[in-house]
């Protein structure tokens, strides 16, 4: 595997970690926190699959003694009292329960949208809130990373929209009705530019295109009713060349 490939793997509480370095996930290995079992993920793989089956990584399981299995302690024998020397009667040995180990079976996600079962639900392109999408959007000011469902990007739109009506309202107080000089609206203007178009580009990577498509919007009408139809399809189920799909483990937004 490449020192520089960046991979995510699910841990025991079936959270998702990442991104981890080649090197670093080369030491979770031999620490037997990733196991042959350890769903993982990296650019390229079409989706979530065992650490041991991937070819990338079966190298580093070579290196890697088999875990020793387990052994319940035995119980203490009972004590019996003392039989008369004549006495030939076997001893009734009581209720004994057997004390077996019983490790629970690995859950392996089934190949498509949904991951794991008996565990946290991944719900790709899970909803959010007003109040998240907002939060997202400021905490990636400018980042251009990663992807943004539709939610994420339409509140913040809409928020956008209130922002501008507010502070077109306090120009025609303060400055004056009707005057050019809308001195508000064009600081909201620079200040809300750039995370909304990071949220734009973040929202055609969910589909798979390049953020350079947004671009698109320059083109008169044609364009910008394009991005408009692009903004309102659904991302690509699963993960694509841009990360995993957005609202999976409850993590997504740990990709910056």
């Amino acid at each position: 595997m490449a020192e520089a490939q960046e991979c995510y793997y699910l841990d025991g509480a079936r959270n998702q970690q990442g991104p981890v370095p080649g090197d670093e996930f080369a030491r979770l290995v031999r620490a037997g926190t990733i196991r042959r079992d350890t769903l993982v993920w990296h650019a390229g793989m079409p989706d979530w699959q065992p650490a041991g089956q991937v070819s990338e990584f079966a190298s580093l399981f070579a290196q890697v003694p088999p875990p020793r299995p387990s052994v319940a302690p035995a119980p203490p024998p009972p004590s019996f009292p003392a039989a008369s020397p004549m006495q030939r009667m076997a001893p009734n040995p009581g209720p004994y329960a057997a004390q077996a180990a019983r490790a629970p079976a690995a859950q392996y996600a089934p190949a498509g949208p949904q991951y794991a079962s008996g565990g946290p639900q991944y719900a790709p392109g899970g909803s959010m809130g007003f109040g998240g999408a907002i939060s997202t959007c400021f905490r990636k000011y400018v980042d251009f990373r990663g992807r943004a469902a539709r939610p994420e990007y339409w509140f913040w739109i809409l928020f956008y929209v209130l922002v501008m009506f507010g502070l077109s309202i306090l120009d025609g107080i303060i400055v004056g009705i009707g005057s050019s000089a809308a001195v508000f609206t064009l600081l909201g203007i620079l200040a809300l530019f750039l995370p909304t178009l990071a949220v734009g580009v973040r929202r055609l990577h969910d589909q798979d295109y390049s953020g350079w498509m947004i671009l698109l919007g320059l083109i008169p009408l044609i364009g910008g009713i394009i991005v408009l139809v692009l903004m309102c399809l659904r991302g690509t189920p699963g993960p694509n060349r841009f990360g995993p799909e957005p609202g999976t483990a409850s993590v997504a937004e740990t990709f910056s």
